[in-house]
């Protein structure tokens, strides 16, 4: 008898250890927002279900015939096209990470709003003006092609020290270094990208950039200050913490 009470001893104590070891990792994660998805759609590889809460780490792919739109109250939302990939870090630089595929941002203005990584760089809404809605393709060199379709969006580089505003019917080019090249869209649609057909008919722009919002080192480090969606900007992006 007294065996048999150690042995049940021991094993309650494992068993709280064991709990107490697994509270931090459940707290860390952080309830982001809702997600509804339609046919081939993952989350942390796991098949998901119609509707499902996303957690800050969670990790979402669709497949050939899937697709998706997270939902974040208060923020706004990203819809994800077939063959697309997103991991919702959740943390205070930035609401996502876009790792493969096509999607469109749709964001509140303000401090509070959406914001996206492509690469090395961030989308950001603007301060003052309305819903910004942004159509964002990454091709397979790793480049990202950013289509503004409604309001407008800011693209800043990690480190915030330069940047491009866009207005409706602009579009820019994010090269893998973060790099940004202001382009001509002639047939890029967020019809094409939710369909999930990798957008084309864009070029660099060459000559005059008139027109186009830059946006130079103060203006582009005070954007993402505003910008940041989590915490009221306790941490700036920089590229100690991207």
């Amino acid at each position: 008898m007294g065996l048999l009470r150690l042995l049940v001893a021991l094993f309650l104590l494992l068993t709280a250890l064991t709990r107490v070891q697994a509270l931090p990792q459940e707290q860390d994660r952080e309830p982001l927002g809702s997600l509804t998805s339609i046919g081939e759609v993952y989350v942390n590889d796991s098949p998901a279900t119609v509707e499902i809460t996303i957690f800050s780490g969670d990790r979402v792919r669709t497949g050939e015939s899937g697709s998706a739109t997270f939902n974040m109250s208060g923020k706004g939302s990203l819809k994800l096209s077939p063959r697309s990939q997103v991991l919702f870090s959740g943390k205070y630089e930035y609401t996502a990470e876009l790792e493969a595929g096509a999607v469109v941002m749709n964001s509140v203005s303000g401090p509070n709003g959406f914001t996206l990584r492509i690469g090395n760089d961030v989308l950001v809404p603007p301060i003052k003006e309305r819903t910004a809605l942004a159509s964002i393709d990454r091709a397979p060199d790793g480049s990202f092609l950013v289509a503004c379709s409604d309001g407008a969006i800011g693209v800043l580089t990690l480190k915030g020290t330069s940047g491009l505003f866009l207005q409706v019917g602009q579009s820019v080019s994010a090269a893998p270094n973060g790099q940004l090249f202001p382009v001509v869209q002639q047939a890029a649609t967020t019809e094409r990208l939710l369909s999930g057909r990798s957008s084309s008919g864009a070029r660099r722009a060459r000559g005059s950039y008139t027109g186009w919002g830059f946006l130079g080192a103060a203006a582009g480090a005070a954007g993402i200050v505003a910008a940041q969606s989590h915490g009221g900007g306790k941490q700036p992006i920089s590229p100690s913490a991207p």
